[in-house]
């Protein structure tokens, strides 16, 4: 009779394990042939996916090219820059420094970095670690990343003129997406922890999680090879960009480069909340706080390093990254032990389709048709583009001229934030020169009046308009400049005032 109930329930055992691995293999084929259309309707170059589920990896797969020009395949290895889903390695330092007693999240800033200085003298005074990494210092999102993407000033440096940029709200009132407070952020683990943050990320996360191909840096990132090149559309093509735009002038914010199979060991620590194995990194307490609501964003919120929304009744812990060329995402759903990780090297809303594709069909729920509804919306923000460069072609005042001649708005031009321009003549045309950034460059081409505008060198900018104002004795004073388009940076914010 026993050796009946025994036959009887591993029987029943072996069925119910079956069939869920029958049912997990079909979810993984859903995802695989969704994944496989979308990359062909997003033209998209690479791709690669991971999926941890119950502590264990199911889907660790590259799909596509590294570069479109060549045939080296995507595969599990295969390293991409992981942009802002590196701030959560930041906060996930911070919490372990917590656990230790070296520091706390609500310590003035100013107790370990005494140089710190914010636009108004109070904020400087009250601005916490915790304030630094949940985005509510009252900057404007984005404001002074033209400070560091693309220009040579060192972490030192953008920090230093971080100080005059100008608040958009008052302190911890509003939402403010913040790369350079993440890299303050950085400084504060330097300051405690006698390392920089490179190394400290390398020795308390790569290695004890078995991260062997990830790293901090372009240079590393060559090196080691198997890399995903990044890509952009010209005229309706995809083609690779000419290099890397690097992040580590602000490293805390978004250097980490990495792969799908790396990425998934991560997963795993979140889902394990601090514990890898039989490693302890950082507490449960401190996982919890990394997870908890600290900036109010419509109908989600921004814990420590995590945006933290709701899907279908169920907890969502996400962050994206995007660098030229590049769109990451990082989920995890605590209450399914669910993880995914997306890498890719074209800037598309594939991403986003394929996370809530995958979030839907691991759940168990029916998914919806996420990929077209998100080509739809990426044609309507590419139609807005356009649109707005056809509008300010309509409203321009035709045939006029600039009020002097062209050697008058040549000069040097300064901004106390960013630094300085030069506009100069060659050739019997002006050009304008961001000293900073060597790309950041173009010719001024008249649009009316004392406006002008230009098609830059670089290939991730859009175009721009330049107007310039005199004074009451007819001498070009100052001139501003937009950039409707711009993905990233805040060009409104600058105001370049003649010094020579």
């Amino acid at each position: 009779m026993v050796s009946r109930i025994k036959t009887a329930f591993t029987f029943i055992l072996f069925f119910f394990i079956s069939a869920n691995l029958f049912a997990q293999q079909d979810r993984l084929e859903k995802i695989d042939s969704y994944i496989k259309q979308a990359m062909n309707d997003w033209k998209m170059p690479g791709f690669a996916v991971a999926i941890v589920k119950n502590d264990s990896v199911i889907l660790a797969k590259g799909y596509g090219l590294r570069n479109i020009e060549k045939n080296d395949p995507v595969d599990e290895n295969t390293n991409f820059m992981i942009a802002s889903c590196s701030k959560a390695f930041t906060t996930a330092s911070i919490a372990r420094l917590v656990d230790q007693g070296k520091l706390k999240w609500d310590d003035p800033v100013i107790k370990y970095l005494p140089y710190f200085h914010m636009y108004d003298p109070w904020v400087t005074k009250e601005m916490t670690i915790r304030d630094l990494v949940t985005h509510r210092s009252g900057l404007a999102t984005f404001s002074g990343d033209i400070l560091w993407l693309g220009s040579n000033y060192d972490k030192d440096e953008v920090i230093r003129r971080s100080q005059y940029l100008k608040p958009a709200t008052s302190f911890r009132s509003r939402y403010g997406y913040q790369n350079i407070m993440f890299s303050v952020a950085g400084e504060v683990i330097k300051a405690v922890s006698d390392t920089n943050w490179h190394s400290y990320i390398k020795h308390n996360f790569f290695e004890p999680l078995g991260m062997e191909r990830s790293n901090t840096t372009i240079k590393e990132m060559k090196e080691i090879g198997n890399n995903a090149w990044p890509h952009r559309t010209k005229d309706g093509n995809v083609v690779p960009q000419s290099d890397y735009y690097s992040i580590e002038t602000v490293a805390p914010a978004g250097a980490i480069n990495s792969n799908v199979k790396d990425m998934a060991q991560w997963i795993r620590l979140q889902l394990n909340k601090g514990k890898y194995g039989d490693i302890r990194i950082f507490s449960e307490r401190q996982s919890n706080e990394m997870w908890s609501n600290n900036m109010f964003i419509g109908n989600s919120n921004y814990g420590l390093g995590w945006f933290i929304a709701y899907n279908n009744g169920k907890r969502v812990l996400n962050h994206g990254g995007g660098m030229p060329g590049m769109i990451s995402d990082v989920s995890i759903v605590p209450e399914e032990k669910l993880g995914i990780v997306i890498l890719s090297n074209l800037e598309t809303g594939m991403v986003g389709a394929i996370r809530n594709y995958i979030m839907d069909v691991m759940i168990g729920v029916e998914p919806k048709d996420y990929n077209k509804t998100s080509l739809e919306s990426w044609s309507r923000r590419m139609e807005a583009y356009d649109k707005e460069n056809k509008r300010r072609e309509e409203i321009r005042v035709k045939n006029t001229k600039p009020s002097l001649a062209l050697e008058k708005y040549c000069g040097t031009y300064e901004d106390k934030m960013y630094g300085k321009t030069e506009v100069s003549l060659k050739d019997g045309k002006l050009f304008l020169q961001f000293v900073p950034s060597p790309t950041f460059r173009g010719e001024l081409k008249h649009y009316h009046f004392d406006q002008f505008y230009i098609d830059w060198e670089d290939e991730f900018l859009t175009r721009g308009w330049i107007k310039f104002d005199m004074n009451f004795n007819g001498e070009i004073r100052q001139f501003t400049i937009e950039v409707p388009n711009s993905p990233d940076f805040i060009f409104t914010e600058l105001l370049f005032e003649k010094v020579k």
